[in-house]
């Protein structure tokens, strides 16, 4: 019996609905399509099953089908029943590689999904027709298909698509399953690291130098700067000064006292501020470096009071020692004063010129010329006077002015060298570190003019005062002297305000004191302590030096050295000589030992 004459008989029975349908495709040697009475009986089935989202999947397997061969289980063909998609797949079981199956070609809505490692089919030819030639790269454009995202189906099923795709699609989907592998050139662009584009840094705050002038000669670099501002800050000098260019700035006021507050309320980012002279010399552009840090700041220099002064009297600012009585006490002179020397002394008051003449008179520098620079005019206009008729005078000079003082011989009140004299001293002169330690203990402390030091001593600061009066700059502290004896014992010997006093204070109140290049200690009680204090504050190649005049500190001094070895020690044997009766006779003192330690330097 031929195909076309084979019935299809279709049954009732409730077992045997339940097994998916088998579809048989067409034969390859054949092109005569089906029956479509078949097609139409389990159509209706399909309509009547509830509505399912389908899912494509792959057409059974079968063996090649023989030309004539008729396959007896098309006889009876169950109602088709859609896959479940929400059952678990179950496990494929383990079957050699079947054969590619038959092309589907009368149901264009049934999507045929091979392995891609299944063997080309081979092409059948004779007298019934032919396998198309387009098979293999049909088969390629469904495995892309796969690939874009189709799920292998379990169990070899077959399920319908969400619509049946015409042949006219066939070359879309072709392109967007092309589409879907990245090009060379795609894959280069994705795998090529982004940098991320970084703002531009704002401009750093800007401080222009507008000199003396009235009307200001700038440089093109600070006229660039002023048209570039976001605000530009000043005085009321500076800002009428910069009104005669005839620029259009936006402007905001400043005292001079307040322009660190200033600055936090408007902000540093492309904030230009004016000052009149020199802004190194004549401004805060030092606290503000040392402040902000040279990345935030920019400089830019001119002509100051002291240079204007210096080369009024034809000398050089290098030969001139600076004290700028503007941020500090008249007592900062007073610390820096030594014979023959040249000071540049710039003042915020009217009355300080005659306050400086009676301070060089009182330090014994009675013939020290002093001259006055003033700057009414633009010009400086420059005065010279003794110190001891500038202290007499009662004439009011511009609150700005600056005196260039020659110092001259000196009447020997304050010592050039170290030694400071048993008058100066005082009252504590007796209990004072002989002066040969105190010589020798500063030879090996070498204190610098930038460093911070501590003068540890019970009752007495001989060294302490020794130090600041040989190195006026650095920063001391007196740890155990009463503040008040100090200050007497200070103006007597001349030492400036870089020296200050600390009554009392235990070796633990030391963490609060900012680290140490150099620390002297003086043997008593509690060495022990403040040696190992000292040296656990002290900054790495910084020098400890102390002493012992009694058993039980050289005894201190032995017991630290075992733990932290000492660079050189020294014993000092004094004697004083004095007259008995006409005779002169020694006195021996008690010997004082000397130990040095250096912090090495962190590797």
């Amino acid at each position: 019996m031929s195909e076309d004459q084979n019935p299809v008989l279709l049954t009732d029975t409730p077992d045997e609905a339940a097994k998916p349908a088998r579809r048989r495709a067409p034969a390859r040697t054949s092109r005569k399509k089906a029956d479509p009475a078949p097609e139409a009986a389990t159509a209706e089935p399909v309509a009547e099953a509830a509505p399912v989202p389908p899912k494509p999947k792959r057409a059974p397997r079968k063996p090649k089908a023989k030309p004539a061969e008729v396959v007896p289980e098309l006889e009876a063909v169950p109602t088709p029943v859609t896959a479940d998609l929400f059952e678990a797949p179950a496990a494929p079981a383990s079957t050699p590689a079947p054969e590619a199956p038959a092309l589907l070609a009368a149901e264009p809505g049934l999507a045929v999904l091979d392995a891609p490692d299944a063997p080309p089919p081979a092409v059948v030819s004779g007298a019934e027709g032919e396998v198309p030639a387009s098979r293999r790269k049909r088969k390629r454009r469904r495995g892309r298909t796969e690939r874009a995202g189709s799920a292998e189906p379990a169990g070899g099923e077959v399920t319908e698509l969400d619509a049946p795709l015409p042949p006219a699609t066939e070359a879309a989907e072709v392109e967007a399953g092309a589409s879907l592998e990245p090009s060379a050139e795609a894959v280069v662009a994705e795998a090529a690291p982004v940098e991320a584009v970084e703002p531009a840094p704002p401009a750093p705050l800007t401080v222009v130098s507008l000199g003396l002038d009235t009307l200001p000669a700038l440089s093109a670099e600070a006229l660039a700067a002023l048209k570039a501002a976001r605000v530009v800050l000043g005085s009321a000098d500076a800002l009428d000064r910069l009104a005669g260019l005839g620029l259009e700035l936006p402007q905001a006021l400043g005292a001079p006292e307040s322009v660190h507050l200033d600055l936090r309320r408007i902000g540093h980012a492309g904030t230009v501020l004016v000052v009149v002279g020199d802004a190194a010399g004549d401004g805060p552009a030092a606290e503000l470096l040392a402040e902000l840090g040279p990345g935030e700041v920019r400089v830019l220099p001119g002509v100051g009071r002291v240079q204007a002064a210096c080369a009024a009297l034809g000398l050089s600012p290098d030969v001139v020692s600076v004290v700028d009585l503007r941020r500090a006490p008249l007592a900062a002179l007073r610390g820096q004063l030594r014979a023959h020397r040249l000071f540049a002394v710039p003042l915020a008051d009217g009355a300080a010129p005659a306050a400086v003449g009676r301070l060089l008179v009182e330090s014994g520098f009675a013939g020290a010329r002093v001259w006055v620079c003033e700057f009414a005019g633009g010009a400086p206009m420059a005065r010279a006077w003794l110190a001891t008729e500038l202290a007499e005078l009662r004439e009011g000079f511009e609150p700005r002015a600056v005196l260039i003082v020659a110092t001259g011989p000196s009447a020997g009140l304050f010592a050039e060298l170290p030694g400071i004299t048993t008058e100066a001293l005082g009252d504590a002169a007796h209990a004072a570190l002989p002066l040969a330690a105190r010589l020798l203990a500063l030879a090996w402390l070498q204190p610098a003019a930038w460093e911070t030091g501590w003068a540890i001593s019970d009752g007495e600061a001989s060294l302490a005062l020794e130090w600041a009066r040989a190195v006026p700059t650095a920063r001391l502290r007196a740890v155990g002297v009463d503040p008040s004896l100090l200050g007497v014992t200070m103006a007597r010997a001349g030492i400036g305000e870089n020296l200050a006093a600390i009554p009392a204070a235990s070796p633990l109140r030391c963490r609060e004191w900012p680290a140490p290049e150099a620390v002297f200690v003086r043997g008593g009680v509690g060495l022990s302590d403040w040696l190992a204090a000292a040296w656990a504050r002290l900054a790495p190649g910084g020098r400890l030096v102390a002493t012992a005049e009694d058993d039980n500190a050289r005894a201190d001094l032995l017991a630290f050295a075992a733990e932290v070895p000492a660079e050189a020690w020294q014993e000092l044997a004094l004697a004083s000589g004095e007259t008995v009766a006409g005779r002169l006779r020694f006195a021996p003192a008690a010997p004082v030992r000397l130990a040095l330690w250096r912090k090495p330097l962190e590797t």
